[in-house]
């Protein structure tokens, strides 16, 4: 039976440097999980792929139990820093973006990470007022006919830089998916909040120009992107 989704997911899409793919599954399986797993930050890490090409082939799910962002850093900082001194933090990857969420207490969900293959719907993060039409989208019509069936979990940011994020079990989605009133791919995400104050260690992607950030934000309340599990623990 699937336990309890966790009361909040650290939410990491990542891309290989070059040709270090390899590399970067090592250090995660080998180093950051290990590392990150006996300090107590998180309890659980699920790990997917994309199966669709977009802006990040990677997806990391950190299960945990911290209540707001700021309580998340202010533990998750200093150990960070402890392991970047040890030389525990090795640049084998590019962050496109992360993110603390935090579970709908109203939404009663088994715990998705243990899904085989996920389906993840955000609202536009860079645009906090998508959040109404991401919702009115979710409840538009029979809910069987917008999302796949399964288990859901419903995440966000509260106010003031709202953003919505719902998971669910991919292995069910109908086809075609994504239906054709949402984008296919990840949202602007706006600014990021590093764990590492000035910035992370690993490279981020180039900022958008700001007639491409508009345009990016005008596609779509609603992106879909989807993954396939490749380690739980």
């Amino acid at each position: 039976m699937a336990r309890p989704a966790p009361r909040s997911l650290y939410v990491v899409y990542t891309n290989p440097l070059g040709d270090e793919e390899d590399a970067l599954h090592a250090w995660y399986e080998d180093v950051h999980i290990p590392d990150s797993l006996e300090a107590g930050l998180f309890d659980s890490v699920a790990r997917y792929r994309a199966t669709l090409d977009g802006d990040a082939r990677f997806l990391t799910l950190w299960g945990c139990d911290y209540t707001s962002e700021e309580e998340a850093l202010a533990a998750v900082r200093p150990v960070a820093l402890g392991l970047r001194d040890r030389g525990r933090i090795e640049v084998v990857q590019e962050v496109v973006f992360q993110q603390f969420v935090f579970l709908d207490p109203t939404v009663d969900a088994p715990d998705v990470r243990e899904a085989s293959e996920l389906v993840a719907l955000h609202s536009t993060w860079s645009r906090p007022a998508s959040v109404a039409a991401f919702d009115a989208w979710l409840t538009k019509g029979a809910g069987a006919d917008r999302l796949p069936s399964g288990p859901i979990a419903r995440y966000g940011v509260p106010d003031p830089s709202r953003k919505a994020l719902v998971l669910s079990d991919g292995a069910t989605a109908r086809d075609p998916w994504p239906p054709d009133d949402c984008a296919e791919g990840l949202p602007p995400f706006g600014d990021p909040t590093p764990i590492f104050e000035g910035g992370s260690l690993a490279p981020g992607p180039a900022a958008l120009e700001a007639d491409e950030l508009a345009r990016r934000e005008a596609m779509s309340d609603v992106w879909a992107t989807q993954w396939e599990r490749i380690s739980l623990r």
